[in-house]
């Protein structure tokens, strides 16, 4: 206990990492947020109050008081105006208000984050947007049924209760046969199964999405994710590099395309410098 009074910048990091150990793998959210106060009550800079509340926000959404939460985004914005922090917090406000299913504001928030600095944030903003916007569209009833389930089944996953998950999608995958949300949920539960290292049935997702849907956001993720399990886990250089070259002959424009090269170019047995 004597590292409570985290004045000092080298603690500081420890204790942050220890707060979201406690929430995220030992299910302890009561000490965690206990931690997280303690640390926002000692003399710390704008930078690491910012860094605290970001993990405080995300074990609110954890335990779905999804308003606390959002009070804590919205402060780490004003905190750091335009900083990288800042517009991982407008992206947390766009899935808070996602899992709350208050679409609108979702796409709002999202659409700001078109031209965030981060390219992963950008990248992740772009593809829930156009996942929110193509299922409104596409969903005939204005109650959104499906779109709900999915955003339910996401935030189970963030929660690790990752078969109550991937029994959802099964139920939106066999609702929605051919809509727009079958793709997202594919996805969805492809993901799962690969942190999972289930990697023969996440293939089998992955596979369901290149085959089914040839305009698929998520193609280029689809292929580097199948050529990663074919590279490192199923030792099957062959498809790994048949997987990388769709990415650099298709999806020129991908942030996976340089890592693509790459990759395909050690299994070739280029020499690399």
């Amino acid at each position: 206990e004597a590292y409570t009074q985290a004045s000092s910048t080298e603690i500081f990091p420890i204790q942050l990492q220890y707060a979201q150990f406690l929430a995220f793998q030992k299910g302890d959210k009561n000490s965690a947020l206990a931690k997280l106060d303690t640390l926002l009550n000692s003399r710390i800079n704008r930078y690491e109050e910012a860094q605290a509340k970001m993990v405080k926000a995300n074990i609110l959404v954890l335990q779905e008081k999804f308003n606390q939460a959002l009070i804590y985004y919205s402060q780490i914005q004003k905190l750091l105006e335009n900083s990288e922090i800042a517009q991982e917090a407008t992206f947390k406000i766009a899935k808070t208000s996602f899992y709350k299913g208050d679409f609108d504001w979702a796409k709002t928030q999202l659409k700001v984050l078109k031209t965030a600095t981060s390219k992963l944030i950008a990248n992740d903003a772009l593809q829930l947007h156009l996942l929110i916007g193509d299922n409104m569209q596409a969903e005939v009833d204005s109650t959104y049924t499906a779109l709900k389930q999915f955003a339910k089944a996401d935030l189970l996953a963030y929660q690790k209760k990752n078969t109550e998950a991937i029994s959802l999608l099964n139920t939106i995958l066999t609702e929605n046969k051919g809509q727009a949300i079958e793709d997202d949920a594919l996805f969805m539960k492809a993901n799962i199964l690969f942190k999972q290292k289930k990697y023969q049935e996440a293939l089998e997702s992955f596979k369901d999405i290149a085959v089914s849907t040839q305009r698929s956001i998520y193609a280029d993720e689809t292929y580097f994710t199948m050529a990663k399990i074919y590279e490192e886990q199923l030792n099957n250089p062959e498809e790994a590099k048949s997987n990388y070259e769709k990415i650099i002959f298709e999806h020129e424009d991908s942030i996976y395309y340089n890592e693509a090269r790459k990759k395909y170019r050690q299994l070739r047995g280029d020499a690399i410098n």
